[in-house]
């Protein structure tokens, strides 16, 4: 959204304010001006006292109301976030009405201004962090394999979680000579582990190692990456990588997948088809409401066949 704004206005100055907890996702963006956090005194003196010539609303909540409020003398323009239409979907597990991917409806965002969605998907811009001398002496490897698959554990809700069950049953299938990267933060080395004590010299525990650049380098520079719902898939598809998307509650038909890049790869998402439960949630709970979490229940043969389509041999 960003990119296709300057092109359209290659003079104009880009503000984003957004939570503390977030703002390095933008840092290292050439699009932004400022990056003006919610709550400091000073960021806050900013957005109230700037005379931009509109507001974009990306999130329609309460939080950005108040902003549009205190900004009345300013222009706005807010996401539809087709709330009633997921709800709708998750109440009867039927497409009653069509919901609109997220990237699109951003791009209807712009074409108030007249400005039209270039296709060109998303953007990374942190590569840069990446020294490989720097993270080989935290992860304990001389170097980086030249052929490996990236695995992104953990998510933002247990339930868009790959649980251990379900890569046990993966790996107990599966014989290959090319080793996975684990990625993911602090919270994911236990899981990672796990693995590793299971399956001995099969992986390279990275999880709670890297910054979110290092991650995305690795990310492009494997064969494959393997994620459930989570950032680093999202990121995975902005950089052209291909994608196995493994989905547990949630469903791609929520519109949250992000497209691949134009001159990338590819992305197959994999769900576990028949439930009468799926999709119970547009976001994501702490357990699985009916207790058997059968939407992460992979079956490991399918789930070999698509990593062999994207990668095309699981030897290398």
């Amino acid at each position: 959204m960003l990119r296709n704004l300057k092109n359209k206005f290659p003079d104009s100055k880009i503000d984003v304010l957004t939570k503390k907890e977030f703002a390095f996702v933008w840092e290292g963006n050439p699009h932004i001006e400022n990056i003006l956090i919610w709550g400091v005194p000073q960021d806050s003196k900013t957005w109230k006292q700037t005379s931009y010539d509109v507001i974009f609303d990306l999130h329609n909540n309460l939080r950005s109301l108040q902003v549009k409020m205190l900004r009345w003398d300013c222009p706005s323009i807010t996401l539809d976030k087709q709330n009633f239409r997921k709800l709708l979907l998750v109440a009867t597990k039927k497409t009653l009405l069509k919901i609109t991917p997220i990237v699109d409806r951003y791009a209807d965002m712009l074409r108030v201004l007249g400005i039209e969605d270039d296709r060109q998907g998303l953007d990374f811009f942190r590569l840069q962090e990446f020294e490989e001398d720097k993270i080989i002496p935290s992860s304990g490897f001389n170097q980086l394999p030249k052929s490996y698959y990236a695995l992104a554990l953990g998510g933002s809700f247990a339930t868009k979680q790959i649980p251990l069950k379900t890569y046990l049953k993966f790996f107990k299938e599966t014989e290959h000579e090319v080793p996975f990267v684990l990625l993911g933060g602090g919270a994911d080395t236990h899981m990672a582990e796990s693995l590793e004590r299971e399956f001995p010299g099969r992986f390279i525990n990275l999880c709670g190692k890297l910054t979110l650049g290092q991650s995305a380098w690795v990310v492009k520079n494997a064969a494959v990456l393997i994620s459930g719902d989570t950032g680093l898939a999202h990121i995975g598809a902005a950089l052209g990588v291909n994608v196995l998307w493994i989905w547990g509650n949630t469903s791609p038909k929520l519109g949250m997948q992000s497209p691949m890049k134009s001159s990338g790869g590819t992305i197959i998402s994999m769900e576990v088809e028949g439930l009468s439960c799926r999709p119970c949630s547009k976001l994501g709970f702490s357990e699985c409401p009916q207790k058997h979490f059968k939407c992460m229940d992979h079956d490991p043969r399918i789930w070999l066949e698509n990593l062999e389509k994207l990668s095309g041999s699981i030897h290398g």
